[in-house]
């Protein structure tokens, strides 16, 4: 299994950026995703071939509001590269301790475009399965 990416969520996208040593500039594509109610900010580390999404919930009630006000900033998924989401959901359901928390579907150019995700915990680790859905 690959990483696709590490999702960083961030209370303030600038001060998140500051933290990891980077700016504004280094931001690929940045895409609101009305179904979590999160600005998405993709960055592209060259050196090691990964993204990182840096996640800013934008209201309360946002899927990752209650990570940033504990956290502000920190580790929130793993980003993992999938062909088959439906086999992946299979294998972690037989799994003690592992529950689904979530289904979506965005457009991100920099991942290709349209893609399915599907957010799996597992004992405290949350995983991010991630397909493209285009051909």
């Amino acid at each position: 299994m690959k990483i696709h990416h590490l999702g960083i969520v961030v209370s303030d996208v600038d001060e998140g950026l500051r933290a990891l040593g980077l700016t504004k500039s280094d931001i690929v594509e940045s895409v609101y995703d009305p179904n979590q109610k999160n600005n998405l900010h993709f960055i592209h580390l060259k050196e090691n071939n990964l993204w990182l999404e840096l996640v800013e919930p934008k209201a309360p009630d946002a899927s990752t509001a209650n990570f940033a006000k504990k956290f502000s900033l920190g580790l929130h998924h793993l980003g993992m590269g999938s062909d088959n989401l439906e086999t992946q959901e299979k294998l972690y359901e037989q799994r003690p301790g592992s529950f689904v928390l979530g289904r979506y579907s965005i457009r991100v150019k920099s991942f290709g475009g349209a893609v399915k995700t599907l957010f799996i915990a597992v004992k405290g680790l949350i995983l991010e399965f991630v397909k493209n859905d285009e051909p």
